[in-house]
């Protein structure tokens, strides 16, 4: 088998999961199988997983300030996560590499929501703590960055917008356009120099949803060296799905409009409680795939990744229900035609070069 052969050798990268935001609503070891979530090291391993994006996620009703706390709390999660020789904090492809190659699992972290940036301090303390990309909105439009699920504020980046996303570049942090507007996107490309990612973020041509991206703009990623990773939660894959969870998101926000900003746990208690009543439509791996071959057409395949958000998701597609079935993923993806040249690339090598890449800049 194809994935058996490729999974011993390639480098794996897992572009973006929400771990940090189980961790810190449900408590657990990630060195244990556990019975729930999407990823553990048991299955990290069983997938051939070589590292993977830890985001510090940051709801979007939180004030800059609060927004910064939760999100080092977060990482307070993650580091009581990590062992020698099993997850290893990596800040560098470098370092991604050497870990794979002595068996660890890599953990990179990600800042997902950059509204805490417009705090002075906050992004010379991303780099501190080694985040490696931010998103630079979530479901929300903020004070210098619109959301594609939201009305916009800026039409795109506020004059803070573009200096902030300069002084990433300049810090050596991707800038990660997943959820922010395509007018967002447009002025990102505009106002640096150099590879921007798309950490979680499928095809539009494919499922008419705000979060995926229509083809002009994959392709201007592209052009400028930058990747796509696509997304496998069912409501970014097949439109019924889309519909349900938009009717799911309005619900949502309607139940939790009168709940103070920084009550997390009355939020997540909703979300929870609306989950057996909201399910979507069951979506197949072979949905999945369809974007990731969409995204090769459109981008090619040195423009291409995988950022699953698993464990940011309560759906993932039948077939794939966690890291441990990343060997399906590469098995459908070959019998799609895709080579073991190309399955590198998506599977991992594609991520790390604007890694390294985004390092250079900055050295």
């Amino acid at each position: 088998m194809i994935a058996a052969e490729l999974l011993r050798d390639a480098v794996v990268v897992d572009g973006h999961t929400d771990v940090p935001s189980r961790l810190f609503h449900h408590p657990a070891d990630l060195r244990e199988r556990l019975p729930d979530g999407h990823v553990d090291l048991p299955r990290l391993r069983d997938g051939g997983v070589s590292a993977l994006v830890f985001a510090l996620f940051v709801p979007g009703p939180l004030e800059p300030a609060a927004g910064w706390k939760h999100a080092l709390a977060l990482y307070d999660c993650v580091e009581r996560q990590l062992h020698a020789g099993e997850l290893e904090l990596v800040a560098s492809a470098e370092a991604v590499r050497r870990t794979a190659v002595e068996g660890a699992v890599g953990v990179l972290i990600g800042l997902e929501n950059g509204r805490p940036l417009l705090l002075p301090t906050v992004l010379a303390r991303c780099s501190a703590l080694g985040v490696r990309y931010v998103t630079l909105t979530h479901n929300e439009s903020h004070e210098w960055c619109d959301a594609a699920t939201d009305e916009a504020r800026h039409g795109g980046l506020s004059d803070d917008g573009v200096r902030i996303v300069r002084e990433m570049q300049r810090r050596g942090i991707l800038v990660d356009v997943s959820h922010v507007s395509d007018a967002a996107v447009a002025q990102v490309l505009d106002a640096v120099r150099g590879p921007v990612v798309a950490s979680h973020s499928s095809a539009r041509a494919l499922c008419d949803h705000p979060r995926n991206l229509p083809d002009p703009l994959v392709r201007e990623i592209a052009r400028r060296g930058g990747v796509v990773m696509a997304n496998c939660v069912p409501a970014f894959l097949d439109d019924p799905a889309a519909q349900a969870s938009r009717a799911r998101l309005a619900e949502y926000r309607r139940r939790t409009a009168d709940l103070p900003a920084d009550d997390l746990a009355a939020r997540r208690a909703v979300q929870d409680a609306m989950a057996p009543d909201f399910r979507l439509p069951p979506v197949p791996l072979s949905r999945f795939v369809d974007h990731v071959v969409h995204l090769v057409e459109v981008a090619g395949e040195e423009h291409v990744g995988i950022g699953t958000d698993f464990d940011g998701t309560t759906e993932v597609p039948v077939g794939f229900e966690d890291v441990s079935r990343f060997p399906a993923l590469v098995e459908e993806l070959h019998a799609r035609g895709l080579p073991a040249s190309a399955l590198r690339q998506i599977l991992g090598e594609n991520f790390l070069r604007v890694l390294g890449e985004a390092e250079r800049r900055a050295a």
